[in-house]
């Protein structure tokens, strides 16, 4: 039994039966082929691009919060060094503060205390008198 003229069968059989020298597809399915095969390396293209520019912009956040991190890292180094400045000049004036040939003149000024047998005198500026 032949295959009807059109169905599937007879297109397979008619398929088979040509040399493959002579397939060659029509011109509408040709442009149809070149259609999409633009069509796709176009849309690879655009998925690498949009790729490309998210990566960049992500490297970009991170140049910059590196940048404010790198700033902050500074400041509080500035600012350690200044403490320990502070801290290494209230330690020597602790040490001071229990030396007594130190603090002896300062409590004599500071207070007013004198040793046995020492007069002490205050001498404070004189106000100008109003004229």
């Amino acid at each position: 039994m032949t295959p009807r003229r059109g169905s599937l069968t007879h297109k397979i059989i008619r398929f088979a039966r040509t040399p493959r020298g002579d397939r060659r597809p029509s011109r509408g399915r040709r442009v149809a082929i070149l259609a999409a095969t633009v069509a796709g390396r176009s849309l690879v293209v655009l998925v690498a691009l949009f790729l490309s520019g998210t990566i960049a912009v992500q490297i970009w956040h991170a140049g910059v919060r590196n940048a404010e991190l790198h700033r902050q890292i500074h400041d509080v180094e500035s600012q350690n060094a200044d403490l320990t400045d502070a801290n290494g000049k209230l330690q020597t004036r602790v040490v001071r503060l229990h030396d007594p040939e130190y603090l002896v003149p300062i409590i004599h000024e500071q207070l007013g205390l004198t040793k046995p047998h020492e007069v002490f005198i205050q001498v404070t500026q004189a106000t100008p008198a109003p004229q």
